[in-house]
């Protein structure tokens, strides 16, 4: 199981926190900590739980991770329980990663270790037992990050057409675009969201985000397509915000 599939993998607590409960519609308009927990069913079955928290670090330093806990036959993936971990720089330019890393819960392994040097412009590490040593370019994402950076450029006002993603093979280019405008039913009440989808060239997947302005643009529901047939769906089931 790759690990952007991983980084979806969501949870299950039917409790809503809310800490600065925002008027319904009403859009947020910078960069805040949060936590926020989802539940995933992937091709057809319930997969597991996952929650995903973004705290500062610094005048400029954020850090956002997502910790995984599969169920019923997707335990079988050792990967799936992993904690993703992304330390990354936000600052007018954009966001920038500077480590990522995805261990076991225990703390008993690292599946990757991968450091970016943006003086250099050089990413280096290992990833799935494969060493990392590429040239980067200006506003590369890693599997985490790229969440973030979408938040902050709609926070923004921008509205980004395409984000590149590191991956072991090389960088990847993903086209963004606004689909649409719904308002859902979760479990933290009705809740309107702009919809973006990525895609990149050649691939018959893409991906749909349900960003809630109210919340900072933090997706409350995703969905991947494989041509018509849905592989996974994750939904919003809390979410508090600092």
């Amino acid at each position: 199981m790759k690990l952007r599939i991983i980084a979806w993998l969501a949870s299950a607590t039917a409790t809503v926190v809310a800490a600065q409960t925002p008027t319904p519609g009403a859009a947020a308009t910078e960069l805040r900590p949060y936590q926020a927990s989802y539940e995933l069913v992937a091709r057809g079955m319930s997969a597991g739980t996952s929650s995903f928290a973004l705290r500062k670090d610094g005048a400029d330093s954020w850090i956002f991770e997502s910790r995984n806990q599969p169920r019923g036959l997707f335990r079988l993936f050792a990967a799936a329980s992993l904690t993703l971990t992304s330390h990354m720089r936000v600052g007018p330019d954009g966001v920038q990663p500077l480590l990522f890393t995805a261990a076991q819960p225990d703390g008993s392994g690292q599946e990757a270790q991968v450091h970016f040097d943006w003086e250099k412009n050089r990413a280096t590490g290992v990833q799935e037992d494969m060493q990392i040593d590429m040239p980067l370019k200006a506003g590369v994402q890693d599997d985490l990050s790229v969440q973030i950076a979408l938040m902050h450029a709609l926070l923004s006002g921008q509205v980004p057409s395409g984000i590149a993603l590191f991956d072991k093979q090389g960088i990847r280019d993903y086209g963004y675009a606004l689909v649409g405008e719904e308002t859902l039913h979760t479990a933290v009440g009705e809740v309107a969201t702009v919809i973006y989808e990525s895609h990149k060239a050649n691939s018959p997947r893409r991906t749909r985000f349900w960003c809630a302005p109210q919340y900072g643009y933090v997706p409350v529901r995703a969905e991947q397509k494989r041509e018509a047939q849905v592989q996974w769906t994750m939904e919003l089931r809390s979410i508090h915000r600092d």
